[in-house]
């Protein structure tokens, strides 16, 4: 049985019912829907829902009055509808009242699947527990790379430089290799060298003495006497000052300390494990960094690919975030619907794992229902796009923009629309992201080209080269389907007039 189509962010195209003269009319229906029950959209236009979709769709009419009544947005409900084959889909739906300036009525309904994991009796759902390693989740080749490398660089004490972009997730791996290492048993300290200014860098690392400056009321252990015979985590080890770093270089020869104001050298048992979102090595031959201390901490490197590199890890990873949510705040939230999720797959993530659990725990603030689905993404769309059109990308980092990745992450094909998987997409130029490493499945495109004047010739001849389909004619111009249909219009064209030599 053909699942539904997916429908992507930006476009809601909900089923709409007019209330005229007492009754309902179909005003809008989408195409998906019209092609599931197997009759031409244009001839439900007009109709009665209660006799051309209420056999199919059982309670459709009763919502729609239930909102009309109560002129609101009504909770999610489960239902179901019947296609034209006879199959049976489970779905929910979402309805909401709008009243034009002219005093007109309408019920716009969303139709949308159940979530994955409550579809095909489990076969279809990922498996989070065979996906997660000691808090971290993914069944990617990218992420399945990393794992090996944790599972082989634990059992050593020599240091680990990891690599990977903002909100990747290098404290999560930081804190596997302490779990799966010899020292498990011992403290996990952790570092944000970010945060730690210069004058502040010998008191937090090495500890002080009381009475050593002004302020220092009592004796102080520092980062490296709490990680004694366990691991400590440098985050963010690229923005360390100059003058600190060679501080670090010392006591990491040396493997002792002295705490400010002491003479006295204690010995300490740490392993280091460094992170960094910048590329050291050409770092340290701009000198910025000290190339002594980048070939001290690069002994072992591990790289987490960036989440546009492993977007089929998505539906885990949102898996995850609910297990968590919903433990936190006493919900029971069964999971995202399919099209919600495909919206997800065609974002290009530039925050990261991080990005998305903010998403998801903004999802559990602003919904209130057992099943979230498109409509609750759309406030947070629009705001992505419109950051896109203000965004300065850094040119060093190739990311498909908000915009084009999810408008044009949608091609028409025999079966109607679909999404354009994420395996399609070229890899970037290599060095892309400022990190080595082999591309990952999903990684993003170039940036799209200029975008060519919308004229009628640039019109017809993208029509043409696009075998007649507006919406691979649209992409080739840099647009939107909506804004070639627009452009169209204001030239006093239509669509047959393309098709006229």
């Amino acid at each position: 049985m053909a699942p539904i189509p997916p429908r992507l962010l930006p476009h809601f195209t909900d089923l709409q019912l007019d209330w005229e003269d007492g009754v309902f009319r179909i005003a809008t229906v989408p195409d998906w829907l019209a092609t599931e029950l197997g009759r031409p959209t244009a001839d439900l236009i007009g109709r009665n829902p209660e006799i051309e979709l209420e056999p199919s769709i059982p309670g459709l009419t009763d919502l729609a009055n239930r909102v009309l009544f109560h002129r609101q947005t009504t909770v999610d409900r489960e239902a179901s509808y019947t296609d034209a084959r006879g199959g049976t889909h489970r779905v929910t739906l979402s309805a909401s009242y709008r009243e034009t300036p002219e005093g007109g009525k309408s019920v716009l309904i969303g139709i949308e699947e159940f979530p994955l994991q409550q579809v095909g009796g489990g076969e279809e759902a990922p498996d989070l527990a065979k996906a997660t390693f000691h808090g971290l989740v993914g069944l990617s080749p990218g992420m399945q790379r990393v794992f090996n490398k944790i599972r082989l660089y634990g059992p050593s004490d020599a240091p680990v430089l990891i690599t990977g972009e903002t909100g990747a997730g290098k404290e999560g791996v930081a804190a596997a290799l302490h779990r799966v290492s010899a020292r498990q048993r011992g403290p996990f300290v952790t570092v944000n060298c970010t945060a730690i200014t210069e004058t502040l860098f010998e008191s937090e690392l090495f500890g002080h003495e009381k009475g050593s400056f002004t302020g220092a009321i009592k004796s102080h252990r520092g980062r490296f006497e709490r990680a004694n015979g366990g691991t400590l985590f440098l985050d963010e080890i690229g923005d360390l000052p100059l003058p600190s770093q060679a501080k670090l270089l010392r006591v990491l020869e040396e493997e002792q300390i002295e705490r400010v104001g002491s003479e006295r050298p204690v010995k300490v048992d740490v392993r280091i494990v460094a992170a960094t979102n910048k590329n050291l090595e050409d770092a340290s031959g701009r000198h910025q960094f000290r190339s002594d201390l980048f070939f001290r901490l690069n002994a072992l490197q591990i790289r987490i690919p960036p989440l546009r590199e492993r977007l089929e890890d998505i539906p885990l990873l949102v898996q995850h975030f609910i297990q968590l949510l919903n433990a936190k705040y006493q919900r029971q939230v069964a999971g995202l619907t399919r099209d919600a999720l495909a919206v997800l797959q065609h974002y290009q993530w530039p925050g990261n794992v991080r990005e998305l659990r903010n998403l998801m725990e903004r999802l559990f603030a602003e919904t209130r229902t057992d099943v979230i689905n498109r409509r609750a993404l759309k406030e947070w769309v629009e705001e992505r796009m419109a950051a896109a059109r203000f965004a300065r990308p850094d040119p060093q980092v190739t990311i498909l923009p908000y915009r084009q990745a999810i408008e044009l992450g949608m091609q028409e094909g025999p079966g109607g629309v679909a999404p354009i998987p994420a395996t399609s997409f070229p890899p970037p130029p290599a060095g892309a992201g400022g990190s080595a490493g082999p591309a990952g499945p999903g990684t993003p495109p170039p940036p799209p080209p200029p975008r060519h004047p919308l004229d009628e010739a640039a019109l017809r001849r993208a029509f043409a080269e696009a075998g007649g389909n507006i919406t691979r004619a649209a992409a080739q111009l840099g647009v939107h389907k909506a804004t070639f249909y627009r452009t169209l219009k204001s030239l006093g064209l239509e669509r047959a007039d393309l098709e006229k030599p």
